[in-house]
């Protein structure tokens, strides 16, 4: 079976290939690449996520973790402190590595951890981690409960974990703000989602927060955000959910994918559980993908370009089905687009004759040409959404590209 990354490094070369020979400046080309080379640290160059993890005992590290990926894999310890020697490890498995994350022992812990730990300390162990390996992000948790306690001196090994990287590896580690068991919060009695929608519950959550903003600017922290939390959830002897009182991971995972550098947000957004985050995802990577093709068919170059569109439409279906952990490639991705009933040919010849009608008009040729190219593969990718995300079948899919390629027609003219 051919890898993913083979396939989009083929699609990919290919579309460089053709853009170099274009017969345009070299100034033109070298735009195009640029936009192309962002493209590539997106989808080929694609890796997996390092997040590291830090909070004290029964912060609810673990499950996070069990909330984010909606699988339980990992030990999640009830009474003494569950995590041993801080470490990296893979998510779900070395057998089946999708994210990387550093699992520590909690900061503050009085009692010695289950599993066999080696540093004298979890700050020993985390700085030995992250020396070896540069994390993406840090999501430092606290429980709801204990905003109001003394964390001055979680917040500066924090800093200090930051500038330790900074040193070794040179990256400005972004931090996440993690309020967890927010369900603890007054009043006991209330214990469903959406959790602020009880005044006083939402009254204490806002507090805790603001609790938290206070501390992170007291020490001098950059913070990305801070994100109340509930990652309540069971799971049968199968490993089925038997019950969800999840609250705001769908914003929280939105949020790592954000504070991640390009080339780890592809395979995080894959490894997500949450389908509104992928289906988000996979939005932007539609708008990455509509703003290259309309710069591409912008340019006065008539039928050289086909191919390099042709390129680029099938990489975004195979990096759409890749999100959807569907068998994607090129020969699936050209009969997806046959399936909607987009006759290249045909349209390669509606392109063509806008570029000659609008001829006359300075200026205005190229930029309806670029909309026009742009609006089909905007219409494909909305397509490749609902069926292959959304799970909508091929009439439904053929709605969306139609409603998408109209609206994205709209919204270029009234700009």
């Amino acid at each position: 079976m051919v890898e993913k990354h083979d396939e989009m490094g083929s699609i990919f070369s290919f579309i460089k290939g053709q853009v170099d020979k274009l017969p345009i400046s070299q100034s033109k080309k070298n735009k195009m690449l640029d936009q192309l080379l962002k493209l590539k640290t997106m989808t080929v160059d694609a890796r997996e996520p390092r997040i590291a993890l830090v909070g004290r005992r029964g912060s609810g590290k673990s499950s996070l973790i069990n909330a984010m990926f909606g699988q339980e894999r990992q030990y999640v310890s009830s009474v003494k402190s569950g995590t041993g020697k801080g470490k990296w490890l893979w998510y779900p498995s070395d057998a089946e590595p999708k994210i990387r994350l550093l699992d520590s022992r909690g900061l503050g812990e009085s009692e010695a951890p289950t599993e066999e730990f080696e540093a004298e300390t979890p700050m020993d162990e985390l700085i030995k981690a992250v020396t070896e390996e540069q994390p993406d992000v840090f999501l430092f948790l606290i429980k709801a409960k204990e905003t109001d306690s003394r964390i001055e001196e979680d917040l500066k090994e924090l800093n200090k974990l930051r500038k330790i990287v900074k040193e070794n590896h040179h990256y400005d580690v972004p931090v996440i703000c993690v309020v967890t068991q927010v369900d603890e919060l007054d009043p006991p009695h209330y214990k469903q989602a959406p959790f602020d929608a009880n005044p006083k519950k939402k009254q204490n959550i806002d507090e805790a927060i603001a609790l938290m903003s206070k501390r992170f600017k007291e020490n001098d922290i950059p913070l990305l955000n801070i994100i109340p939390t509930c990652s309540y959830i069971d799971f049968d002897e199968s490993g089925n959910i038997e019950y969800d009182m999840r609250w705001n991971i769908d914003l929280l995972s939105d949020y790592l994918i954000e504070a991640l550098p390009s080339e780890a947000k592809l395979k995080t957004a894959k490894a997500m559980q949450s389908q509104f985050v992928k289906k988000k995802f996979a939005r932007t990577i539609v708008g990455t993908f509509t703003a290259i093709a309309g710069i591409i068919g912008a340019e006065p170059i008539p039928f050289a370009d086909f191919p390099i569109l042709t390129g680029i439409q099938g990489l975004m279906i195979v990096v759409i089905g890749f999100i959807a952990d569907k068998e994607i490639n090129t020969k699936t991705a050209s009969e997806f687009i046959a399936a909607l009933g987009i006759n290249v040919g045909i349209g390669l010849l509606v392109r063509e004759g806008v570029r000659a009608a609008v001829r006359f008009i300075p200026g205005a040729g190229l930029a309806v040409s670029g909309a026009v190219a742009g609006a089909v593969t905007y219409g494909i990718g909305q397509a490749a959404i609902a069926y292959f995300l959304e799970n909508k079948d091929i009439d439904q899919a053929k709605e969306a590209y139609k409603n998408a390629n109209k609206e994205y027609k709209n919204e270029d003219i009234d700009s």
